[in-house]
């Protein structure tokens, strides 16, 4: 019988024992096994699975009954193959056979044939469907640092990722067997990348809001980030980025009736007497006083608004300084993101992520191989 069976119902049909004359039994069961097998899904879907099966007698020590192999140089699964049935999941590698005995005292010892079954998943089916998207899934969440900051789906990528992620993550749960000793890196890796998902739409969202700084409130760029942010490493990632404004020309120029441009400021004298000659050649003496006021008041007044006038573009220039700073803020902080992310997503594909051995590699391009041949044929 077996030992460590799974089965609660003995699902054995009745077969015919050969006895020889003397008194040698030979009896070939016809029966379906189910055993129990405790496996580790830490390496799912790339894992291989070693499970043991006992027969022996359950009454009979080795005096009364004692087993033999058929095949005590080693199993050849090519002689069974023609009577199976390939499995669609499993595949089984280095099977081995060991006979041995219980403990108990040398007259009474119990033999046990002992079956060591090594299995080896195949990984056609879990690298299209599990494998292979949660990469191309991994390598697109780099999109939402690419897009501008001023993209309003750049979060909306992100939260459609993090569903795509849960997405995988539910379908796992289904393929992979359920033990509460071992977990998937699989999942651990789908785990990872929606935390890292989460913290990329938080980055995200503070690099849209520091670049709606220049547009809502017109502050200045502290001075450790324009030293840090756009004088170091703006340089070192590579950005060209507009950390001060051209000066502004706060010359203000007017047009002379002989089309020359001279500085207004420079007209500060009065006319000459001469030019307010009467038409009989007398010169009034309260008009040209009158003049002179009314000249030196104009002059006040359009001192006043030429000043006004600079103050008002130096105001504008300081808020478009403020405004392209804080837009290079923003890039800056983006190419950052975007780098520090790359070298994440490679450090949790290195560590995380399962790796499929040199078999399963040999045995999927064999499968490939051989369904290509069928559909051929």
């Amino acid at each position: 019988m077996l030992y460590n069976t799974a089965d609660p119902k003995n699902a054995a049909r009745n077969a015919l024992v050969m006895v020889q004359y003397t008194g040698e039994l030979t009896w070939v069961p016809h029966q379906i096994f189910k055993s129990s097998c405790s496996i580790d899904v830490t390496n799912f879907p790339f894992d291989k699975q070693k499970c043991h099966m006992w027969f022996g007698s359950w009454t009979h020590s080795r005096r009364e009954i004692d087993i033999e192999l058929s095949f005590p140089e080693g199993i050849d699964l090519s002689t069974f193959q023609s009577d199976y049935k390939d499995s669609s999941e499993w595949d089984i590698v280095n099977p081995e056979a060991e006979k041995r005995y219980l403990p108990g005292n040398q007259t009474n010892a119990f033999a046990v044939i002992t079956f060591t079954l090594t299995m080896q998943r195949k990984v056609m089916f879990s690298t299209y469907i599990l494998t292979l998207p949660c990469v191309f899934l991994a390598l697109l969440t780099l999109v939402v640092f690419w897009l501008p900051p001023d993209r309003p789906d750049r979060t909306g990528l992100a939260m459609s990722l993090f569903a795509s992620f849960l997405v995988l993550l539910l379908i796992l749960v289904e393929a992979a067997p359920p033990t509460a000793s071992s977990v998937p890196t699989l999942g651990l890796y789908y785990c990872f990348n929606m935390v890292i998902i989460m913290v990329a739409i938080c980055l995200s969202s503070l690099v849209v809001n520091i670049h709606q700084c220049g547009n809502q409130s017109y502050k200045k760029v502290p001075t450790w980030a324009r030293k840090i942010l756009l004088q170091c490493l703006a340089r070192v990632l590579g950005i060209k980025c507009c950390s001060k404004c051209k000066p502004f020309q706060r010359r203000f120029a007017r047009r002379d009736t002989n089309g020359y441009t001279r500085d207004f400021t420079e007209c500060t004298n009065l006319l000459p007497k001469s030019t307010f000659k009467s038409a009989s050649g007398d010169i009034s003496t309260t008009s040209i006083y009158l003049l002179e006021c009314q000249l030196g008041e104009l002059r006040v007044t359009l001192n006043e608004i030429l000043k006004r006038i600079r103050l008002r573009e130096e105001e504008r220039l300081d808020q478009m300084e403020s405004f392209y700073q804080w837009k290079s803020v923003a890039k800056v902080l983006d190419r950052l993101f975007f780098i520090i992310y790359v070298g994440v997503i490679a450090v949790s594909l290195a560590v995380l992520f399962p790796k499929p051995m040199a078999s399963h590699i040999f045995s999927s391009s064999q499968t490939t191989k051989t369904a290509a041949g069928n559909n051929t044929n």
